[in-house]
């Protein structure tokens, strides 16, 4: 049954439009701002507060090249996720925010998509700009699944990583 489920003729067959919240995006929207706004200041406890203690992030495109999902990072629980982002936070220079943003909604609120680009200097002075795709979904007001979609060999290149596990990226 679960290989049917998941199969894009199935769902297409059996979607359901969600119910129109006008209020649930006005909360998701507000959460999204304030978790956004959050990450660009490392502020953790603030990141903390805006998610449920089950929070999963998930990043499927890495630096590996594979893309099954036990070869891509998946952090769970907010013990996993405070880690991620502290780690991260240590890594990651200066970064000025996201911009050229594209914003979906689902009727709901319960699901945001955004399409945007990042610029940021690393600790090192590397210059790292990456476009993003990145999917929130929210429950009552807090952050439930994070997926984010980006560029891997940019990604390599500023955070000095290795590709398929050998290559290092000098400049692109």
């Amino acid at each position: 049954m679960k290989q049917e489920t998941d199969d894009l003729g199935y769902q297409l067959e059996h979607y359901v439009d969600p119910v129109d919240s006008p209020a649930g995006r006005k909360q998701s929207m507000a959460a999204l701002r304030k978790y956004l706004k959050a990450v660009l200041a490392k502020d953790i406890d603030t990141v903390r507060s805006l998610m449920w203690d089950d929070v999963i992030i998930e990043l499927p495109f890495n630096e590996s090249g594979k893309t099954d999902q036990a070869s891509y990072r998946i952090y769970r629980g907010m013990k996993e996720v405070l880690e991620f982002w502290n780690t991260a936070f240590k890594a990651e220079g200066d970064a000025e925010g996201l911009n050229e943003a594209d914003i979906t909604m689902n009727a709901d609120g319960t699901r945001i998509f955004i399409e945007a680009r990042g610029k940021m200097t690393m600790p090192s002075g590397r210059e790292y700009r990456n476009r993003y795709v990145m999917r929130f979904d929210f429950h009552d007001g807090k952050l439930r699944h994070c997926k984010e979609y980006y560029n891997p060999i940019q990604s390599a290149y500023a955070f000095g990583r290795v590709v398929a596990g050998k290559y290092k990226i000098d400049s692109l």
